[in-house]
């Protein structure tokens, strides 16, 4: 990130995927919730959510890591992405995991916080609430390849512990209101965990003033209220200081330099620098008009960042590549004999972006005081030495080469039901058609009403579930607009085919065996091939992975199993993660329960009394979890009873086949399977 050239301390300067597991260390994560604008579902779930599992190894195949990813998952409570719905990345790989996403868009500007909320507890306690902390990430990174991996960006991560006297906690409660707010029609539940840690865990004292013992308080700016951002500065205090003033940003008003201005009249810095953002070439990334706007304010200057921050190592060949992006959003405070203040998020130097809460874009930024890091009280932006000659017409946008939609549609499968959905917002002329990401054309929305869920016909549910299998995008257009790009909202993912169903019915007993997430892990990652391609899963060579003497080759085996089973979706069950415990019993992935019973009873070499017995088990376990906890099975009657039926014919013919002519057979099976599926209680 940074080379001796640089002046930015090195203390200053982090690998941003480092720095989150770090943050999260040997903690579980149980809720997790990401605002975003420009949105690569993909990216992010190969390369972002492990970082939530990083004690965890996974493999450097995608489609391997994906299904560790799956199974990972099921520890998390609630996980759900909000992102701009005119911000999907054009070059986005679809999203296969399951986790809510989002689809938002504002009556004024844009959905811009780049935030992370994540709720961890300890591994090794009960992880009672006393034990949970709250992770808070504003970054200026999107949730793609360039935000993550490219761009130089900036970003700031607190800890709130249970009972933390914390004097932003308004600020982080506000921005939650105003995120909900922002999709207020839909269901918010890892929203609503963080919500309700900020408001019943956390202290509600707030400091007096902004700073004490010579340190400014930590603060959080989401453009609550009637405040824009330079009154919300002036509010804390920060005016009249005679700081030196640093402001680094991609993006400024095709105009003027009206943000700018306003924000040195509140403040009155010393002397202040502007970064100027920069193509390859040297031409500036900013109109000319808002270059001359700037460089007319008193004591400001033009200013660049350290070659050392934005080179890249030399390419395979030896040549210079282009220098890194800058996409960080950062005005620095500070004056030489003490004070160093900074705000970093997603605040762009633009009107919008400096907006109040009712007008311009959603925005969110901490202001932390720099000055316990023990950095060097200097200039972090050296001056421009030369005049920039050349600059771009347009005034370049964060949503640059980003669909614009003509009007807001989402639409919503649930595997669970086989039921599709869509809403549309605004006034939208119809019909809207609607095509996979090839252009053929599934069905036509030429109804509406307004902001409310509305049904589609089962055929267009079955042509969209048959797309979703390969892609989670579709296409959608009016009578005057082009095509553009839907991110299907995917519920009931318990009830989706995984990415790779090949076990036997041996192996998932197995599977469910193993104690901890490594072990799961290993065990995949064992008993997957990749093809010639480097891209495809199969089944690995049983003759060699499978032991001729092991116990998971008879009863005890499937005994064993069983009883791990049980204890799993126990426990996620006392810890309210049903979704966990519906995917293991209810669902359709590669070792849920279902999954078994059916690959159980199509297996052409199966022994018939170790079959009979393995769907009595599953009858005993299902009894068992129904006593324990009814309300879960009363919530999800069709799904129970498709389990149900499924046990019975299980049942029913693995009986007849081991009957055949003998009476003798029938007559113990009457009397073997009432005691059998008899509750003994628990051991």
């Amino acid at each position: 990130m940074t080379t001796r050239a640089s002046r930015l301390p090195e203390k200053a300067l982090h690998v941003l995927s480092r720095r989150f597991a770090e943050a999260i260390g040997n903690r579980r994560v149980r809720t997790a919730v990401f605002t975003t604008f420009t949105f690569d579902p993909g990216f992010f779930e190969l390369r972002v959510l492990p970082l939530l599992f990083h004690q965890q190894s996974f493999s450097q195949v995608d489609k391997v890591r994906l299904l560790q990813l799956e199974d990972a998952l099921h520890g998390v409570k609630h996980l759900s992405v909000y992102y701009d719905r005119g911000a999907l990345s054009q070059d986005a790989e679809p999203a296969r995991l399951d986790y809510r996403r989002i689809d938002v868009r504002r009556r004024t500007g844009v959905f811009h916080p780049k935030l992370a909320f994540l709720l961890v507890a300890k591994r090794d306690a009960d992880e009672a609430v006393n034990q949970q902390s709250l992770l808070v990430a504003c970054l200026s990174a999107n949730l793609t390849r360039a935000g993550w991996w490219e761009n130089v960006e900036c970003g700031h991560i607190e800890e709130i512990r249970h009972r933390d006297r914390v004097p932003y906690r308004r600020d982080l409660l506000a921005i939650v209101r105003r995120i909900r707010a922002a999709a207020a029609d839909d269901d918010h539940p890892a929203l609503d965990a963080v919500h309700a840690f900020l408001r019943d865990r956390v202290s509600n004292e707030t400091p007096a003033n902004p700073s004490a013992g010579g340190h400014w308080h930590t603060r959080f700016f989401g453009g609550e209220g009637r405040l824009d951002l330079a009154d919300w500065l002036a509010e804390l205090g920060l005016g009249g200081r005679r700081w030196n003033l640093e402001v680094i940003s991609p993006f400024f008003d095709a105009a003027g330099a009206a943000p700018l201005k306003r924000l040195i009249e509140k403040i009155g810095p010393r002397e202040t620098r502007v970064y100027l953002p920069c193509e390859a070439d040297g031409s500036g990334r900013v109109t000319e008009a808002a270059y001359r706007a700037v460089a007319a304010l008193g004591r400001v200057q033009w200013a660049t960042l350290p070659d050392g921050m934005t080179r890249r190592s030399a390419g395979a060949s030896g040549e210079r590549l282009a220098p890194r992006s800058v996409h960080a959003k950062v005005y620095r405070f500070w004056r030489r004999g003490g004070g160093d203040v900074a705000l970093v998020g997603s605040v762009n130097c633009t009107s919008a972006a400096h907006g109040h809460g009712s007008a311009g874009n959603l925005e969110a930024a901490f202001l932390v005081d720099l000055g316990r890091l023990g950095l060097p009280a200097r200039w972090w932006l050296e001056p421009l030495d030369h005049d920039v000659e050349r600059f771009v017409q347009h005034a370049p946008d964060e949503a640059d080469g980003l669909d614009d939609p003509p009007f807001g549609v989402s639409i919503r499968y649930d595997w669970g039901s086989d039921t599709l959905a869509v809403r549309l917002e605004g006034r939208t002329m119809l019909p809207i058609e609607v095509a996979d990401v090839s252009g053929h054309r599934l069905f036509v929305i030429d109804r509406t009403d307004h902001g409310q869920w509305l049904p589609c016909e089962p055929s267009a549910a079955k042509e969209v579930r048959k797309r979703l299998l390969s892609s989670s995008f579709l296409k959608v257009r009016g009578p005057n607009s082009a095509w553009w790009r839907v991110l299907v909202r995917e519920e009931g993912m318990a009830h989706r085919p995984s990415v790779w169903s090949e076990l036997s019915p041996d192996e998932i007993l197995e599977h469910w065996s193993l104690l901890s997430p490594e072990e799961r892990s290993a065990f995949l990652e064992r008993h997957m091939e990749i093809d010639e391609k480097g891209d495809g899963l199969a089944v690995a060579d049983r003759e060699r992975l499978t032991s001729r003497d092991t116990l998971f080759d008879r009863f005890a085996g499937v005994f064993h199993a069983f009883g791990s089973l049980r204890r799993a979706v126990e426990r996620a069950l006392e810890d309210d993660r049903y979704g966990e415990a519906e995917t293991r019993l209810l669902g359709a992935k590669y070792d849920s329960l279902g999954e078994l019973l059916r690959k159980t009873l199509e297996r052409k070499d199966g022994d018939a009394v170790l079959t009979y017995v393995t769907f009595l088990t599953a009858r005993q376990l299902r009894d068992a979890l129904v006593r324990r906890c009814p309300e879960f099975f009363r919530q999800r009657a069709p799904l129970v009873a498709k389990l149900d039926r499924r046990i019975e014919d299980g049942v029913e013919r693995c009986g007849t086949a081991l009957v055949s002519d003998d009476s003798r057979v029938r007559e113990f099976l009457d009397w073997f399977k009432p005691v059998f599926l008899k509750d003994m209680g628990r051991p």
